[in-house]
């Protein structure tokens, strides 16, 4: 099936039908479609989420090399108690309990 899409003029890596869309985009705005396609490459090459998107990448690359290699700390003994971060003293329970 591919030789023959080539035989149609079809690049490889794409499907006819593929192309056929390409080739409608590209006659929309008056241009080739190896002009369009290219244009299109260079746009994405410069889109600055792929570039962030790359960054992430090497970023998550080292960091799992990292984490890979520390040992994960011990669970806590009772997982279904949460700390108390701010606790409150009896004037704050008694302000509050003003308020509400």
């Amino acid at each position: 099936m591919e030789h023959n899409e080539a035989a149609q003029g079809v690049p490889a890596g794409f499907t006819a039908d593929e192309y056929a869309r390409i080739v409608e985009a590209a006659e929309l705005v008056g241009k080739t479609p190896d002009v369009f396609m290219r244009e299109a490459a260079l746009e994405a090459a410069e889109d600055p989420f792929l570039k962030a998107l790359k960054r992430a990448g090497d970023t998550v690359a080292r960091l799992s090399s990292t984490f890979g290699s520390v040992e994960p700390a011990a669970p806590a003994a009772d997982r279904r108690q949460w700390p108390d971060a701010a606790p409150m003293s009896s004037r704050d329970l008694e302000q509050h309990g003003r308020a509400a």
